[in-house]
């Protein structure tokens, strides 16, 4: 037989090899079989992947591209089996009917051939429904359209998340109510709207007169279930768009904003007293809590948030001081001087951009003559009223709330200049002076921790300095505070003592290592008998009791020997030094030997 095919098949390979080379043939297969392993791996990716992916044909007709494909991530994310998606139109996608603005976007995009890409509620073959990151992406070849990309991402959970975070900043975690942020926002809102109208709106703050009593005698859990009830409550007597929030401990706020006039703010806050009157019952124990409610009204009472949220806070102390049940802001009772209310914005002011001071008075060890401790004494270096007493601004912080953020700023630098003092080899104590308010702040032991942490301070260095009457505000709760603090390391001392109603059971169960008689008694001690009395026998009934004795107002040398001689252990006031910044005490210390000189003068 000839060799004819056998020849012509040589030929061709031996002219296809000539032209090209059998380097190259064999690189252009090694191409080929990349590409092709490369395309199976891509396949197999697209088919694993936990994102929905499906591919379309072009538009061909008015109801849109066909799917072509769908990976395994797409119908499991659907509920569907390939079989029924092929060959189905975009609805496949299943946004939900009362999105179909979205749908009709999307199939506008498609016949335009330009991309899609929107946040959309989806609804699976169950019925349920998710949210979905859908996106539509057209493919071309030589400037045809050959194709659509379809990516479809599950973010349910994410917008869950963002959805439960968005409420957590907005709303009480206790009770569910909206917090201070939110009643701000409404509040700010309902102003707007009631001057766009000529309306009034009602501010209600409201806070329960026996709350502590409960945390005190049945504990915190108690006063957790009792706020949820009386939150319930609350909620029920809320009408139309009027809301009601909590502000933090037991505090409340409720905006009427539909209010006609006073009356029906009256009105609204009757409705609140009156659904608190019925007892309450926690774990079978039966409970009674009042209220006190402070309402200032837009525009009558200010024209913003700020102002309205101080006239009803100076309102509902008033309630609370007369045992009203609610109160309306006045000229009278909120102003007191029409300089009263801007001074309470000013003081907010000056603890955000550091007007406020402190001031260092030693303290004296009356036998040894040493100075290792200085009480902290704050001052207001007002910008047009020049420098301000802690009289002048105290009493206004506390009845408007102000006095929290005083004492965080007043812990903080004063335990900062500790820090400083004993960078510096001066290992001074020092003493703080807390409010009444402040002492019953059941976050107080933690701010107190924090800002030693903070500086790095051992909590021997620090003492807290209360006052007979904020004990005795509330024996139980102050105790409490007290007794956390103390096991911390923390010293404590009752300031002014003799002046308040403190019996001797109170003083001796009370944790403090200190007791400052007041300088009403030590100032007149070496020219009246009852004076000198008084002081010698408060002396050995703290020591009998295991506590120093830190007399006030030393005011001559007189004062000071017959405090010696009386086994005193420490004393302040104006003979041994002023208060002054903490430059000046440096400085003193240096001149005075620690305060040896003064006391060998």
């Amino acid at each position: 037989m000839p060799d004819g095919p056998v020849e012509t098949t040589t030929s061709l390979h031996t002219a296809w090899t000539t032209d090209i080379g059998v380097p190259e043939l064999e690189r252009r297969l090694a191409e080929q079989r990349l590409q092709s392993e490369q395309l199976r791996l891509l396949g197999t990716a697209v088919h694993v992947a936990e994102e929905g992916i499906a591919i379309l044909t072009p538009a061909v007709e008015a109801v849109g591209p066909r799917v072509a494909f769908v990976n395994d991530g797409f119908c499991g994310m659907y509920g569907y089996k390939r079989e029924d998606v092929i060959g189905q139109t975009p609805e496949i996608f299943g946004i939900v009917e009362r999105q179909q603005s979205i749908a009709d976007a999307l199939l506008h995009h498609v016949f335009e051939t330009r991309p899609f890409a929107a946040e959309v509620t989806a609804q699976r073959t169950d019925g349920s429904e998710m949210e979905i990151d859908l996106q539509l992406v057209p493919v071309e070849d030589a400037g045809q359209l050959t194709h659509w990309v379809a990516f479809v991402h599950d973010v349910t959970m994410a917008k869950t998340q963002v959805v439960s975070l968005r409420h957590q900043a907005t709303h009480d975690g206790l009770t569910g109510l909206p917090n201070r942020t939110l009643l701000f926002d409404a509040l700010e809102a309902a102003i707007t709207d009631a001057r766009e109208k000529n309306a009034m709106v009602a501010l209600l703050l409201m806070d329960l007169d026996r709350f502590k009593e409960v945390n005190d005698t049945f504990g915190h859990h108690f006063g957790d279930v009792l706020l949820r009830q009386v939150a319930f409550r609350l909620q029920n007597q809320m009408r139309g768009s009027d809301m009601v929030a909590r502000l933090g401990g037991d505090e409340f706020a409720m905006i009427v904003s539909d209010a006609a006039d006073a009356q029906a703010a009256a009105l609204a806050a009757r409705r609140v007293l009156n659904a608190l009157e019925l007892p309450f019952v926690v774990e079978g124990q039966v409970l009674d809590v009042g209220a006190s409610i402070g309402i200032a009204l837009y525009p009558t009472h200010g024209a913003d948030v700020r102002s309205l949220l101080r006239g009803a806070d100076v309102a509902m102390y008033t309630a609370k001081e007369n045992q009203s049940g609610y109160s309306f802001h006045s000229r009278e009772t909120g102003t007191r001087s029409p300089d009263q209310l801007a001074l309470v914005a000013e003081l907010r002011v000056a603890i955000e951009r550091g007007q406020l001071e402190l001031h260092y008075q030693p303290k004296l060890h009356l036998r040894s003559g040493l100075m290792t401790r200085a009480e902290v004494l704050i001052r207001w270096n007002h910008p047009s009223r020049g420098f301000l007493a802690p009289t002048e601004f105290i009493p206004l912080a506390e009845r408007t709330g102000l006095i929290r953020p005083l004492t965080d700023w007043l812990l903080d630098r004063a335990l900062e200049q500790c820090r400083a003092w004993q960078d510096a080899g001066a290992p001074v104590h020092v003493a703080v002076n807390i409010s009444a308010k402040s002492l019953l702040d059941q976050d107080l032991p933690q701010k107190v921790h924090a800002a030693l942490a903070r500086w790095n301070v051992d909590p021997r260095f620090l003492k807290i300095e209360i006052t007979e009457s904020s004990i005795m505000a509330d024996p139980a709760h102050a105790l409490a505070i007290l007794a956390m603090l103390q096991s911390m390391g923390v010293r404590l001392s009752v300031d002014d003592f003799g002046t308040g109603y403190s019996s001797l059971t109170h003083l001796r169960e009370l944790p403090i290592d200190e007791i400052k008689i007041d300088k009403s008694f030590v100032g007149q001690m070496t020219v009246s008998d009852a004076d000198a009395a008084i002081v010698r026998t408060v002396i050995h009934l703290a020591h009998d009791l295991g506590k120093q004795v830190c007399a006030e107002g030393v005011e001559d040398e007189a004062t000071w020997k017959m405090l010696c001689d009386l086994g005193c252990d420490l004393a302040q006031g104006y003979w041994i030094a002023k208060p002054m910044p903490a430059g000046e005490l440096m400085q003193w210390l240096d001149q005075n030997s620690w305060g040896l000189h003064r006391k060998s003068s």
